[in-house]
Order: C-alpha cells, then structure tokens, then sequence
C-alpha cells in the first residue's frame, strides 16, 4: 500500500485530507491532531518511509533542509513531495519551490483533481523504484559476471595446463614411456578433465536455475550406511590425510530424503572442512536423530570465515577473503543451500577465524511416505 505523510499546519485540514485519503486507499500517518506541527522536529527524524509527502506553505518554510535531504538521501529513486497553499502564500515560499517541490495545488481545489494530481506522483515514484530494481538486477548480473570470469580463469587455468603438459609428454616421447608411466599420465590427465567437467556442471546448474526448479526424490535411506561409504568416497579421492571422525546420536532409524541432494550437501561441507583446515586434522561428523529432524553436524579446526563475508556466505561464486591460494570455485555452499531448502531444512553456521567452522544442517525426519 502507498504511504503518504501529511504535514499541513492546521489540524482540522490535516484531519479531513488524512480521511479523504484513507477512504481512496492510501495509508496515511501525520502528527496528532493535537500536535503543534512546527514543533515537531523529532517527528521527522523518526524512521517514518513513505512514498509521498504533503505539506503546507509553513511548514516547507521550517523544514526545508530536511525536505532536501530526505529527497537526497533516496535518490536515484523519486521522492516526491507535494505543496498545498493558498495563492496568497505562494510568494512565501518561493525560494523552496523549484529546488525541493514537485507539485503545487493552491486552494480550493476539487476532491477528484487532488487525487488525480496525488496519483500521477505515485506513479512517477512507482516507475522510478522499478527502474532501481532493475538497474541493481543488472548491476548484480554484471558482478556474478565478472566473479565467474575470474573463477574460471583460475580454476580452468591449472587443469588445462596440465592437460597440455600431459599430452606433450605423450606426443613427444611416447616410444621412450612405460606402459605404467603412459597409465599415470593418462590418469591425470582424466583426473583435471574431470575436475573442469565438475566445476562446468556446477555453472551451469546454478546459473539454469536447474537445482532450484527441481524436486525431492524421496527414499528410503540407510543414513548411517550412507554416511560411512560417502566418507570412504571422500577420503580416497583426498590428497591429505585428514581424519573424519563419524559418530551416531539419538535413536536411528532409516529415513526418507533425496539421496543425490544429500550427497551434494554433504561432500560439499565435508570436502570443504577438509580443504580448509590444516594437514592431517580431523573433522568431527555427527548424525544426530531426533523426533521430527534429523541434523548433520560437520565441524572442522580450519581457517574459519571472515565476519564481513558472512552475509555473502551462500551466494554464488563468493569466497572467503582469507582463503589465500586454497582452489574453490565458490559454488559449492549455494548448492548446498539450494539443496537443503528443496528438502525444506535450514542450515546454520558457527564460524570463527582461526578456530575453525561447524556447519548444522537440519532436515525433516520423513519415516513414511504416501505413494
């Protein structure tokens, strides 16, 4: 609804445009009735939003400056403000007219003129909100634009700089390789063709908006069987030697969840703890079960994150600003919480630089299902 303030120096005026404006559908606020207006100096500095102010000859007069700064203060946007007098007190006021007011209706004027005259002001500020809208939508495309440039030019960078080396030494001397060095080489050469065919799969899913349009696939899970073979995945695809350490709490019992979102949540948060945290550390991995939720608790001793980047922690190719020369593309907590949100959970992190990070990530306890 449109809110308008209404700062006409007599009461009785102020009260019968307010209820006229009500009765049209505006929400109207304005001093008391009994208020005196031009002493109400702490009212205007209350956090009072609105889309249009009316006011009168006075109290433009005393207020001017503050006029001023509210119409700059919410600029690029359109704040308008309109003036209501007599034609007897337009000289009064001149000096403010072009400078700060939008509008001038001077006394009598008929009751359909006036909100004709209030609507196209609403309009105009309508429009120019949109515009903002649409200006800071693209200003934001621009910026994931460029964070995905420089993501991609350093993670596709090393990957294909292997890549090259690989199939030179292959091209050049393979008369002169084993077939067990051939084998390594072509292993890692497979191994960075992956690792850029992941990082492209990621893109593209967030950037479709695949992961967000798509819907649970409920089964029924063996949860404490799922989480030791994904930790058996993890720690063998991992060039460290940090230890996971899975504990069991509340009453198990098997489960109904997506098992490819499940995986994406927690590989994501397990492979990050990992990655964050110094070599041959542990991270502890609860499966905690309660009567309605289940909850995933994933704790490292790592690097911790930064409070300024934690507003931004979920948004896409957004890191940390102290994880230095660690990979990441950044894309892999917007996928989580894409995926805990399809399952309708929440996540929560506890995070302290040099500490480390615990990662909570609640989901439904689903035991039956109707097919």
């Amino acid at each position: 609804m449109k809110k308008i303030l209404v700062l006409l120096e007599h009461k009785q005026n102020r009260y019968l445009l307010s209820c006229s404006l009500q009765e049209a559908g505006y929400e109207i606020f304005y001093p008391s009735a009994n208020d005196d207006l031009l002493k109400l100096d702490n009212y205007l500095n209350l956090d009072n939003s609105f889309d249009l102010c009316i006011l009168g000859p006075r109290a433009l007069d005393k207020f001017s400056e503050w006029v001023e700064a509210t119409k700059k203060a919410e600029e690029p946007v359109f704040l308008p403000f309109l003036l209501m007098t007599s034609r007897t007190d337009v000289k009064m006021v001149t000096r403010h007219l072009w400078k700060i007011i939008d509008e001038l209706i001077t006394n009598p004027i008929e009751k359909i003129e006036l909100q004709v005259r209030i609507e196209a002001l609403l309009q105009r500020r309508q429009l120019s909100l949109k515009l903002k809208a649409a200006n800071d939508n693209l200003r934001n495309l621009n910026e994931l634009k460029s964070r995905f440039i420089s993501v991609a030019s350093h993670e596709f960078r090393n990957p294909l700089h292997i890549i090259l080396a690989y199939s030179q030494m292959l091209y050049r001397g393979s008369e002169k390789l084993s077939p067990e060095k051939k084998q390594e080489l072509f292993g890692r050469i497979k191994a960075s063709s992956s690792k850029m065919t992941n990082t492209l799969d990621d893109v593209l899913t967030l950037t479709k908006g695949e992961l967000a349009q798509q819907k649970c696939n409920l089964q029924l899970l063996d949860l404490p069987e799922f989480c030791r073979q994904l930790i058996v995945e993890i720690q063998v695809g991992a060039v460290t030697n940090h230890q996971i350490n899975f504990t069991i709490q509340g009453e198990y019992q098997k489960a109904y969840l997506d098992e490819n979102l499940l995986r994406q949540i927690l590989t994501n948060l397990l492979t990050n703890a990992i990655k964050y945290s110094p070599l041959n550390s542990k991270v502890d991995f609860d499966l905690i079960f309660q009567n309605t939720e289940i909850i995933f608790k994933i704790k490292d001793n790592g690097i911790g994150i930064p409070l300024k980047d934690q507003p931004y922690l979920f948004e896409s190719f957004r890191r940390a600003s102290n994880v230095g020369k660690i990979p990441g593309t950044g894309l892999g907590l917007a996928i989580v919480k894409q995926s805990v949100d399809l399952h309708g959970g929440n996540i929560a992190v506890d995070t302290e630089v040099g500490i480390g990070t615990t990662f909570n990530v609640t989901l439904p306890f689903i035991d039956t299902i109707d097919r």
